[in-house]
């Protein structure tokens, strides 16, 4: 028979055990608990960076819209493709007559110059910098039958791959981004307009016709597409042909 010193020591240290076992189930809670929350946390901000990047998709070609219905208002004004003037308008010259063939003065077609949102352009990408540029200097070979016209292209440069994506699939119906097979500045970015030079190097044409091998297209993707967002090297742009000869 056990004393009553004896029984309480074994009371005292069943109190203990299970005091030790309250410490280690709280301990172990709350480390779930900040796991759980870690992934909530990081599940959240995902889908919320692919919201971002679907409205930033939807933005993109919103102003694309936009840039065709501007030139389009100037065409119906008598306004041709190969008299249509991409001055800036912190060019000393934009005000300078005839504004009314300017795209971006409200005496021709009334365009705001856009910059891209935020987060939408790669900081990495240099030479040219990412942004919207317009101007009259490719002849993508499914436009026309005019070889030596160039057509009026607008191209966001130099965007966020995931935004990229989305733009196809609105577009398309497929996230998948087409590469092609030359630098995207060279392609679809104006080497220059104007006073202004955007990059060093020069400008050609798209090639798109899948049915040529020799020479292999630029991109087969783009063929009788206005708009696209494609790739290479890992810089994206999304170009849009406003007007073609």
């Amino acid at each position: 028979m056990k004393t009553n010193r004896e029984q309480n020591f074994n009371r005292t240290g069943e109190s203990g055990n299970v005091l030790i076992y309250v410490l280690i189930a709280v301990v172990l809670f709350a480390a779930l608990s900040f796991t759980l929350s870690r992934q909530t946390d990081s599940t959240e901000a995902g889908a919320l960076d692919q919201q971002r990047a679907e409205l930033y998709a939807t933005e993109l070609i919103t102003y694309a819209a936009n840039a065709k219905e501007a030139y389009d208002k100037m065409s119906f004004s008598g306004t041709y493709l190969e008299d249509v003037d991409f001055t800036l308008p912190s060019d000393p010259a934009f005000n300078t007559a005839p504004t009314i063939k300017k795209i971006f003065h409200p005496d021709g077609g009334g365009l705001n110059l856009a910059a891209l949102p935020e987060k939408v352009g790669v900081d990495t990408v240099t030479d040219p910098v990412p942004g919207w540029y317009m101007g009259r200097f490719n002849n993508v070979e499914w436009t026309g039958a005019d070889p030596a016209g160039t057509d009026i292209i607008l191209t966001a440069y130099g965007i966020n791959p995931s935004v990229c994506g989305f733009i196809n699939q609105k577009i398309t119906g497929d996230t998948a981004i087409p590469s092609i097979s030359e630098p995207t500045r060279e392609v679809l970015v104006p080497q220059s307009v104007g006073s202004v030079t955007y990059f060093a190097g020069t400008n050609q044409d798209l090639t798109t016709d899948p049915a040529n091998t020799t020479p292999a297209p630029i991109c087969p993707e783009c063929h009788n597409r206005s708009s696209l967002c494609v790739e290479n090297g890992g810089i994206y742009a999304f170009y849009n042909v406003l007007a073609n000869r």
